[in-house]
């Protein structure tokens, strides 16, 4: 598992289109493991600062415990709709919950961002997503192509032509 900065150095054609399509949309997907072993997807901001991806969320929600509780999570960046074909991003994670003067600092600038007061965000938890996986899927006239990355691995990229078409290594 390695903070956004190291899977960008790594993984580049998979970073950047994400990291794109996270800083337009604002949002994202974030899946959490709840105590029963279930999933729970939640819409959340996400944020990047200094290179590495931030999730901050309020004190007592039940995203909150599930990362406290089990700190596997992934996240899906925001389509528009059924036609948007622009591409979408997939992490698997694990987080880090921030502390004392990282967190401050981290706070201080996603409040910036939303022009607000750092202490309206309280205690509220906030997250280093560190990247274990990734994949960003797209589609390319008739080709649809997916792309992936695990730590310590190259980039595999994969192309399916056609909509009943064979999946070839690209």
């Amino acid at each position: 598992m390695v903070p956004f900065s190291e899977f960008a150095l790594a993984a580049p054609p998979l970073a950047a289109p994400i990291r794109t399509r996270i800083e337009t949309a604002g949002i994202a997907v974030l899946g959490t493991i709840r105590a029963d072993g279930s999933p729970r997807l939640s819409p959340i901001e996400v944020s990047f600062q200094h290179d590495r991806l931030y999730v901050g969320m309020m004190p007592a929600s039940q995203k909150a415990a599930d990362l406290e509780r089990d700190p596997r999570c992934a996240l899906l960046t925001a389509l528009a709709d059924k036609h948007d074909l622009g591409g979408e991003g997939k992490l698997a994670a694990t987080v880090r919950r921030l502390a004392g003067a990282e967190r401050a600092t981290v706070l201080a600038a996603m409040a910036d961002g939303l022009e607000t007061d750092p202490a309206d965000f309280g205690d509220s938890p906030v997250f280093e997503l560190l990247v274990r996986e990734a994949s960003w899927q797209f589609v390319e006239g008739d080709t649809f192509r997916s792309w992936s990355w695990r730590a310590g691995l190259p980039v595999r990229r994969r192309a399916r032509h056609g909509p009943a078409g064979t999946v070839v290594d690209d």
